[in-house]
């Protein structure tokens, strides 16, 4: 990072990001991490920094601080979804960019484990079919071979290319790879494979697949099979699938409230900032990259988390500075953060992916903690009419606001001491582009300063949006702000009941040149 701001450059995107928040210091903001990023902005970088993929669980973010853009990952449009057809009827869904099986046409089905050429190959995990010479290769000819997903693929000793490789070589008409025990937290992407293949993910698809295999397998009185009579057929998977109901929040992506310290303390900052696309995403890889075994040797790869995400706001904020180079880093996060959709291609409020009680993933309505402001729109963020900025020394205040903070510490590590500024401020003072509130107790008095980035002057009707639970109210009503200039608005909020549990609403400035300002107010009542 040092070498990067040595080099003058204007964008960092950072797809790392600490396990967990340190206990070397009294705050996560001062992490060697947000600190040496903190410099980095002090110089003009923006960060982009991926949020993390310890989703969908609550306060899994490795991205903490404000002066840095942290960007959860969302599903877009495109699924690879495919399925296999069962000589029975049935059609068993599963994940798979592969062509169909010749013709279209249906194929006899065999298992790994009734392929296997001797005993001692079990030591070697064949039914991983990851070595093409431990099964026998006049029975997998011309058959579908069926493939066990063991615990290999997920610590990378195994993998869907290798199995690819496997059933080419023994002369297959295609291959399935079915998980037959669930692991909890595994992200299940399909992979592009030049042969006919699916992966099965449901372990009931898997039981369905498993029972009507052994159903139609004729066995002797030793239990070897001597006639495969169960049949499938893989469809043509090449083609993405394409949804209105994207983006949508993945299910890995790390999930906020933001926490002050590692004993895991509410902070008063909202966490992610962002939402951008993360799942299935083609990108240039290294040929020797040893991340994913999927794509050992290859020059692309189709990859999903919230490393995938951050590249993406980087672009985006490289384009903001190309036409507003003496912007700040915070003028972009703003410019992106204000002008976030909330709303999917179908017109409804995004949604996120989340476990049931049963491990069952299901849907349900994002909240700030999921996304942020939104999902990002880089037309939007090229025009947002108005910015919030914020400067290194707002961030030393900020940091000096936090709660038994040890102030040389502030200075040791940020190289900036507390001043007299700093007394009475709260976290949550910082002029960024939204407000956290982690325990409102009574009315809480907070301002936003608002700075035109537009050629004309516009005026904006200020409305709000927040559950009963929690009261806001802005004043003035309405500003008119002439290019270059700034406006203050004053929010206040007032916990009416105390649930436990955070509301979510927002401010939105809509003006009368047609830019719509939003900032995203989450608090919780305390007594």
């Amino acid at each position: 990072m040092w070498l990067a701001v040595q080099d003058g450059v204007d964008i960092l995107n950072l797809s790392v990001g600490p396990n967990s928040p340190p206990t070397a210091t009294r705050t996560t903001f001062l992490n060697p991490f947000d600190a040496a990023l903190l410099s980095a902005v002090k110089a003009g970088v923006f960060v982009a920094q991926a949020a993390g993929n310890g989703g969908p669980f609550p306060k899994t973010l490795v991205s903490f601080s404000p002066w840095i853009t942290t960007v959860a990952a969302g599903v877009d449009d495109r699924r690879y979804k495919n399925h296999l057809t069962l000589g029975n009827g049935k059609l068993i869904s599963g994940l798979g960019v592969s062509p169909a099986t010749h013709g279209n046409m249906s194929f006899s089905l065999i298992s790994a484990a009734d392929a296997l050429l001797g005993s001692s190959a079990s030591k070697y995990s064949a039914l991983d079919c990851q070595r093409p010479e431990l099964l026998n290769k006049r029975k997998v000819q011309g058959k579908i071979l069926l493939c066990g997903y063991s615990f290999n693929y997920i610590s990378g000793t195994a993998s869907i290319k290798k199995v690819s490789q496997t059933a080419r070589s023994l002369g297959a008409a295609g291959f399935v790879v079915a998980v037959e025990n669930s692991y909890p937290g595994t992200k299940f992407d399909p992979v592009p494979v030049s042969i006919p293949g699916i992966l099965i993910t449901d372990v009931s698809k898997t039981e369905d697949l498993i029972d009507y295999y052994n159903s139609s397998t004729v066995r002797d009185w030793a239990g070897r099979a001597t006639a495969f009579k169960a049949t499938a057929g893989i469809a043509d998977g090449l083609a993405p699938t394409l949804y209105n109901s994207a983006p949508q929040v993945a299910l890995f992506s790390s999930r906020g409230p933001d926490v002050k310290d590692f004993s895991f303390q509410d902070a008063d900052v909202l966490k992610p900032d962002i939402l951008a696309p993360g799942n299935l995403i083609w990108a240039a890889w290294a040929p020797n990259g040893t991340d994913e075994s999927n794509y050992a040797g290859e020059g692309f790869a189709m990859v999903s988390g919230t490393s995938m995400a951050a590249p993406h706001i980087a672009g985006i904020a490289a384009l903001i500075k190309q036409k507003n180079p003496k912007w700040s880093p915070s003028a972009i996060k703003s410019a992106l953060m204000t002008t976030a959709n909330t709303l999917d291609k179908g017109s409804h409020p995004l949604r996120a992916q989340q476990y049931t009680a049963s491990e069952m993933m299901t849907l349900s309505r994002a909240t700030p903690f999921d996304c942020g402001s939104g999902a990002v729109n880089p037309k939007g963020a090229l025009d947002p009419g108005l910015v919030l900025d914020a400067s290194h020394e707002d961030y030393i205040t900020f940091l000096c606001s936090i709660p038994d903070v040890n102030q040389s510490e502030v200075s040791n590590i940020a190289g900036s001491a507390c001043n007299s500024n700093s007394k009475g401020q709260r976290p949550f003072d910082l002029n960024i582009p939204s407000i956290a509130v982690s325990q409102l107790r009574g009315t809480v008095v907070v301002k936003r300063t608002v700075t035109s980035v537009s050629d004309e002057t516009e005026t904006y009707t200020i409305m709000t949006r927040m559950p009963p639970e929690v009261a806001l109210e802005v004043t003035p009503p309405a500003v008119t702000v002439v290019p270059g200039a700034s406006r203050e608005i004053t929010v206040t909020l007032t916990a009416r009941s105390v649930t436990g549990t955070y509301s979510f609403g927002e401010i939105a400035m809509k003006g009368d040149r047609g830019h719509l300002v939003r900032i995203p107010v989450v608090a919780m009542g305390f007594k």
